[in-house]
């Protein structure tokens, strides 16, 4: 077992979702348990501010994110396009995507508007995201290296 994962698998502050998530993680990506990766450090991010530029939109075979909390949003109170978010796992391929689908009514014109609506996730992990309309997040979690 590396000292990583030990480091991480011995938090004290970790819920038990938190845990299982944990272990999962370090049983698929911790050579010790015959992964082909072997995860060399994690570090605490915590991350709240503009998507745009940010280190979340690149992809890097060598890091993960492992994310107790993220919360993405957006400015406009309403907006013709759909928002969404991808998330991607460690091959590059698309993991998750989660689409803003609350729609409204302009009462002037016939159109489709979708209303302002934040997107919460707990417990997942990936390694890029891709998104729009969303130009706000926060981010509780780890940055792993392996």
């Amino acid at each position: 077992m590396t000292i990583a994962r030990q480091r991480i698998e011995n938090l004290p502050s970790l819920n038990v979702e938190q845990k299982i998530l944990v272990d999962e993680f370090c049983k698929r990506f911790d050579q010790d348990n015959g992964a082909a990766f072997d995860i060399i450090g994690f570090e605490p991010l915590l991350y709240e501010g503009a998507i745009a530029g940010s280190e979340f939109l690149t992809y890097n075979a060598n890091k993960l994110y492992l994310c107790f909390d993220i919360i993405v949003g957006y400015s406009n109170v309403s907006s013709a396009n759909r928002g969404y978010i991808i998330f991607y796992d460690e091959g590059n391929a698309i993991n998750l995507y989660s689409s803003q689908n609350s729609i409204a009514y302009e009462a002037v014109a016939a159109a489709i508007w979708y209303n302002k609506n934040d997107a919460n996730m707990k417990n997942l992990y990936f390694s890029r995201i891709v998104n729009t309309q969303y130009n706000y997040m926060k981010f509780i979690g780890y940055r792993i290296t392996y």
